[in-house]
Formats: C-alpha cells, sequence, structure tokens
C-alpha cells in the first residue's frame, strides 16, 4: 500500500533530511521552497506540490518505495512499473510550467475516471 497520509509523507522527508544532515534551511533552499513550507510537509500540515515532491526526492535520494510498499502498489504488474518510470522521466524533464499544466490535465483527468477500474 502506497500510503498518502500527510503525517507519514513528512516524517519520511524529516528522517531522511536529518540523515543526510541537513537543516530545514538548508534543505529548502536547495530545492528552492521557504524553510516554513518545508516545515509544514514535514509537521504534516500539507503535502508537497509535485515539482517540489520530486526535487525532495531528488535531493534525500528517495524512491517512491520509500512512501509504501512497492510491491503492492504495483501487484506485481511491470507494464504499471514502465509506466510509472515513463511519467516520472516525463515529470523530471519538465519544465516548471509544465509540470504545473501535467498537474492540472491529470486531475482533470482523475476527476473524469473516478471509478473507473482496468
Amino acid at each position: 500500500m502506497l500510503y498518502d497520509d500527510k503525517k507519514f509523507v513528512g516524517n519520511v522527508i524529516k528522517l531522511a533530511r536529518k540523515k543526510a544532515g541537513l537543516s530545514q534551511e538548508q534543505l529548502a533552499e536547495k530545492v528552492g521552497m521557504t524553510d516554513k513550507n518545508l516545515s509544514n510537509i514535514e509537521n504534516g500540515k500539507q503535502f508537497p506540490q509535485v515539482n517540489n515532491f520530486i526535487r525532495l526526492m531528488e535531493e534525500l535520494n528517495l524512491t517512491i518505495e520509500n512512501f509504501g510498499s512497492r510491491k503492492t502498489l504495483l501487484s506485481g504488474q511491470t507494464e504499471r512499473q514502465e509506466t510509472d518510470n515513463e511519467l516520472l522521466k516525463l515529470i523530471l524533464a519538465s519544465t516548471k510550467s509544465q509540470q504545473n499544466a501535467y498537474l492540472k490535465i491529470l486531475s482533470v483527468i482523475n476527476d473524469s475516471v473516478t471509478g473507473y477500474k482496468d
């Protein structure tokens, strides 16, 4: 199961930051966010924006597996893993404005396919 709990996500980020020997201020500066914003994320008050989440993962050498069980998430479906990897490559190679556009598009698609099953 991939956890989407704000406190869980924040704790993973906080532990990785401490393991890297970085202060909130240092990490926030490296990823281009305010230390207040990072504090809110680490304390489970908010989720990071997609672009900030990706930068945090890169800076802290985190993978999606750090946020839940990849095996459970994918249920052994290698096709799903390939799709995930392609999406991540696309997002990582995009500009901030492209990421914002992707987020809006995916939100609209997600809203329209709620309840759809493969």
